[in-house]
């Protein structure tokens, strides 16, 4: 067997005329399959050959046929050749059979060999094959690996990858099924372990069309039939857990659903949005509330509940009681906003603001941080940005000022960008003051924060750029404010100037130590006082 398709075939012709004084003219004919393919004519003894035919694989025969010029014949014997071509090899298919998709877009791949590569070459044409369509193709000249990116549409689909090479051999692959999501697990927060107990399952897409209402008694929800691409609300009742509203983008996305125990200590809470971006409809918002939950040795984020916040602009539900959580809102374009770390402390309501438009500092520390006691609402909130994501440590604690043993609350993260915490004061605690400490590691470099708190958060003017931006802004009005005054009224410019000073800070548009302002104040007035005596 030979492995080309164009064989050489050769003879040796010898006419004892070749060597006479008249010579001699010989014609050979090829004659392949009984068929005539070509002639050449030779005038001295030697090998001929040919090999312009390309052959199928199979087998074949041939003779020539020989005439000189003086009339003699001579036909040869025939001889037989087979020619053959290796099929290509089609192995280690990916994914495995029957297996559960954590991704909707997945790889499809496989390792195709030849052993022709290693003669006179060949050229592969793979297609991937789901469910019956060609969903793509890749062509090679040599051993390696081919893949196509397929995006799974719900359920199961079966595919196989088709090989054809250049001398018609088509290999097919044995079939593979691959499986999207299809179960949700049921699963207690606290352990992590599932729970088989009798639920009531109700399903609704994003769009609020009803799924399913249904019980379940294994601790599995069956989800067949639920569109992949679309976010679902799945309400979830089991005897001793919390009744849980959960929000989840997609079968891929999440696989379980966190139940609360009832013997847990748990606080109520409406989270209000307030939108300043105008990105963020409340009836077309969905909140995600997650929490830190440990699988197989790994700490993920992961969805416990969220839906809608609706007309009211609320979403309420019930928390474990000084547990971390992470706030992020999405809305129906697919627009997201990551709120930040949220403590539940006690029983209330927490605002979620949705961002003023932010300045950054052209250069050197870009992080934000602000506290205050709103009155109104008798909560005192503390948040923290880092828009550059470069904090690594982030430690904060709100204690009474004067007496640092008296803590309201003390919260730790690492490698946080936002930070937000809404504490419900008591009629006595607003009464109080109360100071914040924060200790920070950004880039190798450890930062410290002692402040009071100012109560007066219900006159704050808030200014929508970076706060050193708005530094910069107050000075610069100071100074202006400076200028604008003569020499003869130099003494009353400096009480004015420190009015307006006292007044910006105050609106919490600039920081200026207050023991600055006072002792610029006594000075002015000291200086205007001086003044009206020399009259």
């Amino acid at each position: 067997m030979v492995h080309d398709a164009s064989p050489n075939l050769s003879v040796v012709v010898d006419d004892d005329e070749f060597s006479s004084v008249q010579g001699d003219l010989v014609t050979v004919e090829w004659f392949i399959n009984g068929s005539k393919v070509g002639e050449k004519n030779v005038s001295s003894s030697g090998a001929v050959n040919y090999s312009d035919t390309k052959f199928p694989d199979g087998n074949h025969s041939w003779h020539v046929e020989l005439t000189d010029s003086y009339g003699g014949s001579l036909t040869s014997p025939t001889w037989s050749f087979e020619v053959g071509h290796f099929d290509p090899s089609v192995t280690a298919l990916s994914p495995p059979d029957n297996s559960t998709q954590s991704t909707r877009d997945i790889s499809l791949s496989a390792d195709l060999t030849d052993s022709d590569f290693a003669f006179e070459g060949d050229e592969l044409t793979a297609e991937f094959i789901v469910d019956g369509s060609v969903v793509g193709t890749d062509t090679l000249i040599s051993n390696r690996t081919v893949s196509t990116s397929y995006t799974m549409q719900g359920g199961t689909a079966s595919w196989s990858v088709r090989v054809t090479d250049d001398y018609g051999n088509v290999v097919t692959s044995e079939t593979r099924t691959i499986r999207s999501p299809s179960t949700l697990t049921i699963r207690n927060v606290s352990t992590g372990e599932p729970i088989t107990g009798s639920a009531q399952v109700t399903a609704k897409l994003y769009s609020g069309e009803l799924i399913f209402t249904k019980n379940t008694s294994d601790g599995t929800i069956d989800l067949t039939g639920v569109p992949v691409e679309r976010g679902y609300i799945i309400e979830v009742t089991v005897d001793g857990y919390v009744t849980r509203t959960v929000a989840i983008e997609s079968v891929f996305e999440q696989g379980d659903v966190y139940l609360l125990p009832e013997t847990a200590d748990t606080v109520y809470q409406e989270m209000t949005l307030n939108d300043q971006t105008g990105d963020f409809e409340a009836s077309s918002t969905v909140l995600y509330v997650e929490r830190p939950i440990e699988r197989n040795g790994t700490i993920e984020w992961r969805v416990v509940t969220g839906d809608y916040f609706g007309a009211d602009s609320v979403f309420k539900t019930t928390l474990e009681q000084d547990q971390r959580y992470r706030l992020v809102i999405e809305n129906d374009d697919g627009d997201r906003r990551e709120l930040g770390a949220y403590i539940a402390a006690v029983n209330g309501t927490a605002p979620l603001d949705v961002g003023t438009i932010q300045w950054q500092a052209p250069k050197g520390d870009t992080y934000q941080w602000d506290a205050f006691v709103n009155e109104e609402n008798a909560a005192l909130r503390v948040m923290f940005s880092d828009p550059e994501d470069e904090t690594t440590s982030f430690n904060v604690v709100v204690h009474e000022r004067g007496n640092a043993s008296n803590v309201i609350f003390e919260s730790s993260a690492t490698n946080l960008s936002t930070f937000q915490r809404t504490q419900p004061l008591s009629q006595s605690q607003l009464e109080q003051d109360w100071a914040v400490n924060i200790t920070l590691e950004r880039n190798s470099q450890t930062t410290t924060i002692n402040e009071p708190i100012s109560s007066a958060a219900s006159i704050r003017t808030p200014v929508p750029i970076d706060t050193r931006w708005a530094t910069l802004a107050g000075l610069v009005l100071l100074v202006a404010l400076s200028a604008a005054f003569p020499s003869t009224l130099s003494r009353v410019g400096a009480v004015a100037v420190v009015s307006v000073a006292t007044g910006i800070t105050w609106l919490g548009w600039v920081d200026i130590p207050m023991s600055v302002i006072g002792l610029s104040g006594a000075v002015a007035l000291l200086g205007l006082a001086a003044s009206f005596n020399s009259y």
